[in-house]
């Protein structure tokens, strides 16, 4: 391979830089300490979602605030001062309205921006070019996230460049990307299978999952709840008829091995940049079950990770408020993802 991915397993420091505004961001919502605690566990990469095209001035030049800037530039102090990898992710994007067709009006000027403020930076600082595209074409897609890619090797040639594909970052979209001509790549994906069991309890998503609970993994035929009253006729009713079959561990292995396959088939590094289970309505034992599984088969395929999120419904803390890490911390989750206690 052209080169060797240089982190291995981390967490997603989200709703930090998701919001609307410049002004709604709460920049103490995570501070130096977080860094260094992540650190301790054995992580090595932290993925900072930001929803960056918000953080403009808008259309022509959609210079990027300068407060943002700033912002961001004591987390990645702080990356590099605990060693930590950082990948500047743009998470700007909505699940439900379609990528833009034509994003890449603003998508290259921001890159731009970023590109030659972090130019000189350490090799710990990492871009992810837009995370989640969906409902555009592949082929339209894929031009656009090598036009992006170009925009950024012409102002720094350094740092390492993560890119994926549509289907909201989808294992099965990743054959359909070009093969870009860039020797410092990686090709993410996100890993939510069987998305029934990881998002039950979800108050959002069509329809809603607010009203499933109790799902185990692996899956128990005794255990399986009976399709809620309001689910009843949606694909769910049928997703918990093929629960048994979708909840196998052959067929999680099976997806895996798809990313592991592209990776060899490419020769290029491949990295899972989101993965996790909602905290709110699952069984604790089967959500520790399914990180135990999920992060030993990315581990033994080589594939490099980073969990959604830290603290949140899906993080490793206790509730999904951040609480206090010392006492806490979900400490038989973060034992199932490998980490050191």
């Amino acid at each position: 391979m052209a080169f060797t991915v240089k982190f291995s397993r981390g967490f997603n420091f989200s709703k930090w830089f998701e919001l609307k505004n410049v002004g709604d961001i709460q920049f103490e919502r995570f501070v130096e300490q977080d860094f260094a605690n992540v650190k301790s566990v054995g992580a090595d990469v932290v993925r900072l979602p930001i929803a960056m095209h918000n953080f403009t001035s808008g259309a022509p030049d959609y210079t990027l605030d300068p407060v943002f800037i700033k912002y961001l530039d004591s987390a990645v102090n702080w990356a590099e001062k605990h060693k930590l990898n950082i990948i500047i992710d743009n998470h700007s994007f909505h699940p439900v309205n379609p990528t833009d067709v034509n994003i890449d009006k603003i998508l290259i000027p921001v890159w731009g921006q970023l590109a030659r403020h972090y130019k000189d930076r350490s090799d710990f600082v990492l871009y992810e070019i837009l995370n989640e595209p969906h409902h555009i074409e592949d082929k339209r897609w894929g031009e656009i996230q090598g036009t992006a890619i170009e925009a950024i090797r012409k102002i720094d040639k350094k740092h390492t460049i993560i890119a994926g594909g549509t289907g909201y970052n989808s294992i099965e979209k990743l054959a359909e990307l070009p093969a870009y001509k860039d020797n410092n790549l990686i090709y993410t994906f996100h890993f939510y299978d069987p998305h029934i069991f990881t998002h039950q309890g979800a108050t959002w998503g069509n329809p809603s999952l607010a009203s499933l609970k109790g799902l185990p993994f692996p899956a128990e035929k005794g255990r399986i709840p009976e399709t809620p009253a309001d689910l009843k006729g949606t694909w769910v009713e049928k997703a918990l008829e093929s629960y048994e079959q979708d909840a196998a561990p052959e067929k999680l292995f099976a997806a895996l091995d798809k990313a592991a396959a592209f990776s060899k088939e490419r020769d290029v590094q491949v990295f899972c940049g989101e993965f996790g289970v909602f905290m709110i309505q699952s069984p604790e034992v089967d959500r520790v079950n399914w990180y135990k599984l999920i992060c030993d088969a990315l581990n033994k395929r080589n594939i490099p990770w980073t969990s959604w999120d830290y603290f949140g419904g899906f993080g490793i803390f206790k509730t999904d408020k951040k609480g206090d890490f010392n006492s806490d911390v979900n400490t038989d989750v973060v034992r199932a993802m490998g980490f050191k206690i």
